[in-house]
């Protein structure tokens, strides 16, 4: 039953909607200047974003009326230099503005008070705001209008060692980071702040229609969450959650953003054998929502992302996992969403084409390894350790890792 199903679906899939994927959608963080930028190692992304960077508010006005720019400008020119557009996200009070300078933060991590709002800015959203106004109107002044193309709004409120503040608050410090930045550049785009989930299994998205309520989204051009989930295919629950509240909101329309994430979650990695899939199998839920560009969290992170291996300078199983797959989808036309083949079904596939007659299909099973037949069209496909296999009597074994049939 579930063979005959599959093939049924890979057969019909080129009659559905069809949306073709954009380099744009392929975006990345990196964490060390002492490793290389990621495009220059040949995996390519279309923007940066900042977070983990060490380049927060507090990393950089370091007392009043002191900046740093170094670091930050460093980065942006490299950036720039590769033809990626810059997230800064504005993040983290400096100790000596916050609202609560010797509170622990980010678990001792960084400077005390940076989860904390300023201490000019009341917990009603009242208040001059000053110390954020000043910042944004440094940052806008020493960067030039065209050099950040967002402005991200905090990261992870919903988590208590992250955001301490009201929502007023971080409501108020949306619409002022606003107002000035497009004083100085109409075209800057700003994030809302990026909720990571909540709930059983981090799916839910109660914090973002909160945000909403108490009149955030007039402040937004771009709606943003995280994406970090247990089984990959768990962030269509979470998108399908946001565009909910987008809808019940008067958010409907605007871009969707996932501006971090990987595989979940807290320093402790999946087993290096699984990453690889996991992070195909994550792109390819992603591309199956509204979602129009991810940041993948990190190109030389060990623990989440895991593109670049910084102890032995090389590009890892996952890295090379993903110059594969960014070649397979980057230019192709999504003609089928992922989805399974019927409700509950541990069997997934989706279909792609390309002009004049290429066509594609990617399917994998969340739960064990099997061997299904597929449509006789199918003459080969690729796995992501690089292999091309001939299809030997239209039957393919599929297990956690997508293979990629082509005709």
């Amino acid at each position: 039953m579930k063979s005959c199903i599959v093939v049924v679906l890979l057969l019909v899939a080129a009659h559905a909607v069809a949306a073709q994927i954009s380099p744009e959608f392929f975006a990345l963080h990196t964490i060390s200047t002492q490793d290389p930028w990621p495009s220059t190692v040949g995996v390519q992304f279309s923007s940066w974003r900042s977070v983990s960077s060490k380049v927060t508010w507090a990393d950089i006005n370091t007392s009043p009326g002191v900046y740093d720019w170094s670091h930050l400008d460093q980065l942006i020119a490299i950036a720039r230099q590769n033809g990626q557009s810059i997230m800064y996200t504005f993040y983290y009070t400096p100790t000596w503005a916050s609202a609560c300078p010797t509170c622990t933060c980010n678990a001792g991590n960084q400077t005390p008070g940076g989860c904390y709002p300023p201490n000019d800015l009341n917990s009603d959203g009242t208040g001059s705001d000053q110390h954020l106004i000043d910042f944004i109107t440094a940052l806008m002044l020493h960067e030039g209008p065209g050099t950040l193309k967002y402005i991200e709004i905090w990261n992870e409120p919903n988590v208590p060692t992250e955001w301490g503040g009201s929502m007023a608050q971080i409501v108020r410090m949306t619409a002022d980071v606003r107002s000035v930045a497009k004083s100085f550049d109409p075209n800057v785009l700003i994030t809302s702040p990026p909720e990571t989930g909540d709930g059983k299994n981090f799916l839910k998205m109660l914090w973002l229609p909160a945000y909403f309520a108490a009149g955030g989204g007039q402040y937004v051009d771009v709606i943003g969450l995280h994406g970090y989930v247990n089984n990959p295919e768990d962030i269509i629950t979470r998108v399908n959650n946001t565009t909910a509240a987008m809808a019940q909101y008067g958010q409907t329309g605007k871009p969707i953003f996932i501006t971090e994430g990987s595989w979940c979650c807290d320093h402790s990695p999946i087993p290096v054998a699984q990453q690889p899939g996991f992070s195909f199998r994550h792109y390819l839920s992603m591309l199956s929502t509204p979602v129009s560009q991810y940041y993948l969290y990190a190109f030389d992170s060990p623990n989440e992302g895991n593109l670049w291996d910084s102890e032995q300078s090389n590009i890892t199983a996952d890295g090379a996992a993903y110059q594969l797959y960014y070649d397979w989808l980057t230019g192709a036309t999504m003609t089928q969403p992922c989805q399974p083949y019927v409700a509950g079904s541990s069997i997934w596939t989706c279909t792609f084409s390309r002009a004049p007659n290429y066509q594609a299909a990617a399917v994998w099973d969340t739960n064990a390894t099997i061997t299904v037949p597929v449509p006789s069209k199918y003459v080969q496909y690729r796995d992501l350790a690089g292999n091309v296999h001939t299809i030997q009597n239209h039957r393919v074994q599929i297990g956690y890792t997508p293979i990629w049939l082509e005709n």
